[in-house]
C-alpha cells in the first residue's frame, strides 16, 4: 500500500483499467452465452407439470399431463416420469403404453418416447432424459393407452414433465450458422 495516498497499487491499477475501458482503449471481454438447450438463461421459468388420472377402460386412452407452451416462450423438457399405481400390471408387458406427444404426434428427435412400455421414474423422482426443445404454442401431452389391463379397484396413472421455459427473444437466430 502506498503510504501517502491510502490507495493500494492493485486498486489503482484496477481503477486505471476501468478508466481505459470506459474510454474505449481496452476491449471488454464478451463472454459467450451457454447453449439454451443445455443451460437455462437468466430469464428462465420453471416448467413442472404433474397429473394423475384413473386408468381408462381397455382400448381407451387418457391424457395424464397436457399443456400448451405460452406465447413468447420456448423451452426444454429434460425430465420425465410416467407411472402406474395399482395391481395387475407387469412392466414391459405391453398392457399399458405411454406416449409423449408434441401437437398430437411423435416429437421430432425423441421419437423413442412415443411408445413407452414401462414406468420411467416416479412422479416424485422423474427420470432425467437428454431433453428436447419445445416451442411457443405447441401442445405437449403425456398420454396413456390401456391396451389390455382389466380394471380392478383403484388404479391410477401418473405423469410429470419437467424442464424450463425461456423468452423467445433469447433464441439465437443464427443458431446453426
Amino acid at each position: 500500500m502506498s503510504h501517502g495516498s491510502g490507495v493500494s497499487n492493485a486498486r489503482r491499477d484496477a481503477m486505471n483499467r476501468r478508466a481505459q475501458r470506459m474510454a474505449g482503449k481496452v476491449p471488454s471481454v464478451d463472454i459467450a452465452r451457454l447453449p439454451l438447450w443445455l443451460y437455462p438463461p437468466p430469464q428462465w421459468q420453471n416448467l413442472d407439470q404433474i397429473g394423475y388420472q384413473q386408468l381408462p377402460n381397455i382400448g381407451a386412452s387418457v391424457d395424464i399431463v397436457s399443456f400448451t407452451v405460452p406465447i413468447g416462450y420456448n423451452g426444454i423438457i429434460n425430465k420425465l416420469a410416467n407411472e402406474y399405481q395399482g395391481s395387475g400390471f407387469t412392466q414391459g408387458s405391453g398392457a399399458l403404453a405411454w406416449s409423449l406427444q408434441v401437437d398430437a404426434t411423435v416429437p421430432p428427435g425423441p421419437n423413442t418416447y412415443f411408445d413407452i412400455p414401462a414406468s420411467l421414474g416416479t412422479v416424485a423422482a422423474p427420470t432425467k432424459i437428454s431433453g428436447f426443445r419445445i416451442y411457443e404454442l405447441q401442445t405437449i401431452t403425456l398420454l396413456l393407452s390401456n391396451v389390455s389391463l382389466a380394471l380392478a379397484g383403484t388404479q391410477l396413472v401418473g405423469g410429470r414433465l419437467m424442464g424450463y421455459l425461456y423468452p423467445v427473444t433469447e433464441e439465437d437466430l443464427d443458431i446453426w450458422t
